[in-house]
């Protein structure tokens, strides 16, 4: 027993008296610099925020709707001029005779209601006089009934506008509208323009809701690398040794940028497969476009995917000589895709056992800390009661 207090006695005086005065003055340093510096942050952070002030502008009002000050600029600048202008230069780049004649009269047949009577009689056998009486009728008559044009422009462009809820007054999204319908014109042959603008273009532009002029170009960038030509939006315009049409492979990647939503990292992972393709030698034109939406449509992370792209080409994991290069693509991506899913399941199960191991940790800590706590407070309490006793 003396020699274990004659150990504590050693530990106080070598050990916890020269060394806890020094500790405890830097506690009490950073104790009073954090709460210098979170009393700071309380007290700005419980100054309230200012709100700006709220006017309605002559535009919303028009509009019905709430335009922020960043954007009330640009719907300052559509003006009935700017929207003319655009007309005029759709106008110009589709056939002149689908502006003229907007509707047509054609006979038709509709029935119309008309008040008769019938007269009264007398019925000699029963000695009895019926009374005459009005009743309501029909009758068909012919009638010249005013159609609309369908393949009118200004027909075609009243119907987007309506289906989109566009209002007459509201110029900023005809505009926008229309520049997209300009864009699409730049590949369309004249004498397609009605075929393509009644079956596709309409269809797009009304449907969408994130489609922009620089997504169409995209497409045509792509298309054009891959073909190795400014391609053309003819409805009977065939890719090269193929019988697909260019509209065709058009239509489905306008179908990714009009229906889905396209990143910025997806399109440079397309535009680095196409450099990769035409490095690699991969002649067919329609494996070429297979093997890009194939890219534009994958599921996965954009790391993952462009893992997959180098690996499979810088790697040459590829048979240059394949007659079927998209599908031999296609079965790559397949197991990538399925080696991709066991990764994730064997990490989210190794996540699973980390999150287990922290919560054990965390509790293992907090009992270490609080034997310390404890042990701290004990040999607090041996050097008050080795004070005491010096003292007497």
């Amino acid at each position: 027993m003396n020699r274990f207090k004659s150990l504590l006695e050693k530990y106080e005086n070598g050990y916890l008296f020269p060394y806890s005065r020094i500790v405890w003055i830097l506690a009490s340093v950073i104790l009073i610099i954090g709460t210098i510096i979170f009393s700071s942050l309380y007290l700005f952070n419980s100054i309230p925020n200012s709100r700006k002030d709220v006017h309605i502008s002559r535009e919303e009002l028009r509009r019905k709707k709430v335009i922020l000050e960043e954007d009330l600029e640009k719907f300052q600048e559509c003006s009935k001029s700017a929207y003319d202008k655009q007309i005029d230069s759709l106008r110009k780049m589709s056939p002149r005779s689908e502006w003229k004649k907007l509707f047509s009269f054609v006979d038709d047949y509709e029935y119309v209601e008309v008040r008769r009577y019938q007269p009264g009689y007398y019925d000699p056998w029963l000695g009895y006089q019926y009374d005459g009486y009005f009743y309501d009728d029909y009758d068909m008559v012919k009638v010249k009934r005013k159609v609309d044009n369908d393949t009118a422009y200004p027909v075609i462009l009243n119907r987007i506008f309506n289906f989109r809820g566009i209002d007459s007054a509201y110029f900023c999204e005809k505009i926008e509208d229309l520049n997209l319908l300009i864009e699409l014109h730049k590949r369309a042959p004249s004498n397609d323009a009605t075929y393509l603008m009644n079956n596709y273009f309409s269809s797009w532009v009304g449907y969408s809701t994130d489609l922009e002029r620089d997504d169409i170009k995209q497409i045509y960038f792509w298309m054009d690398k891959i073909e190795g030509k400014k391609i053309i939006l003819g409805k009977s315009n065939k890719i090269r040794e193929n019988k697909r049409t260019t509209l065709e492979v058009f239509s489905n990647f306008m179908s990714f940028f009009c229906y889905d939503s396209v990143s910025v990292n997806q399109i440079n992972l397309v535009d680095r497969a196409i450099d990769l393709i035409k490095a690699s030698g991969f002649k067919d034109v329609n494996s070429n476009y297979n093997i890009i939406t194939k890219v534009l449509g994958s599921s996965l992370k954009d790391e993952d995917l462009e893992i997959a792209i180098s690996d499979y080409f810088d790697g040459k994991l590829y048979k240059k000589k394949s007659k079927s290069q998209d599908q031999d693509f296609n079965n790559y991506m397949k197991l990538f895709n399925k080696k991709v899913a066991l990764r994730e399941a064997e990490k989210n199960k190794l996540e699973r056992a980390r999150k287990t191991k922290v919560d054990e940790n965390r509790v293992y800590a907090i009992i270490s800390f609080l034997g310390i706590l404890q042990i701290v407070i004990i040999l607090t309490l041996f050097s008050i009661q080795r004070v005491i006793k010096d003292k007497k």
